[in-house]
């Protein structure tokens, strides 16, 4: 089981062939990035190849697995393994059986479970019963169609409620520095930048930024 450090930065790599995954991870990886996510849509294209390569490609680093599954947790575990990754994703909207599933296996292979709430009504009773089933983060998400709908909101808008509820380690999706920085302060312990971020004509650049600001801003939570 892998060994959260907070803040976490977290990339999530939504491309749609390995190469360009591999290629933005490199980048990644020297803005000082933490976690490297394959994202759902390059799961959707490559299947679990990308798992592998990624893990082989930059072994200091922990490789997550965003199926946002939504049956058959266990089975996603497994196959994490099976890759070398280390961390897999299971939608907190799934049938509880496949919450369990997953958090269970999990625990006994050593994959780290997130549970990510996207469309969740009830976030802190949805993440106050994923505790108590055993995943290990619970993770905040304002997804991309919410977000071109009503671009006022953000998944902050959730961490005091959760907070509230659990004491997991919570991460967040974000969509640049500004949130970013609202979440850290609040104390959660992970956050995940993607697109729009990472299309800005110096990805680089516009990475060292966001993890500089996480990093300066991160206030433990309690603190």
């Amino acid at each position: 089981m892998i060994k959260l450090v907070p803040p976490v930065v977290q990339i999530a790599l939504d491309y749609p062939t390995i190469e360009e995954a591999l290629e933005m991870a490199r980048i990644g990886v020297e803005a000082g990035v933490d976690w490297l996510e394959i994202g759902t849509p390059l799961i959707t294209c490559q299947g679990l190849d990308p798992i592998g390569a990624m893990a082989r490609s930059f072994p200091d680093h922990p490789v997550l697995a965003d199926y946002k599954t939504m049956d058959s947790g266990f089975k996603n575990v497994e196959r994490t393994h099976a890759q070398g990754g280390h961390i897999m994703t299971v939608c907190a909207n799934a049938p509880d059986e496949t919450v369990q599933s997953a958090a269970a296996r999990g625990r006994e292979m050593g994959i780290y479970v997130v549970t990510d709430t996207i469309g969740v009504k009830d976030q802190g009773a949805r993440a106050r019963q994923c505790e108590a089933w055993g995943v290990d983060m619970i993770y905040l998400h304002y997804g991309a169609d919410q977000w071109r709908a009503d671009a006022t909101q953000d998944s902050t808008q959730w961490i005091d409620e959760v907070r509230q509820a659990v004491s997991l380690p919570i991460g967040v999706g974000t969509f640049g520095v500004e949130d970013a920085v609202r979440a850290v302060r609040k104390g959660v312990e992970a956050v995940t930048i993607g697109h729009p971020l990472l299309g800005a004509d110096d990805p680089l650049r516009a990475l060292r930024e966001y993890v500089q600001e996480v990093k300066a801003n991160h206030r433990p939570r309690g603190s």
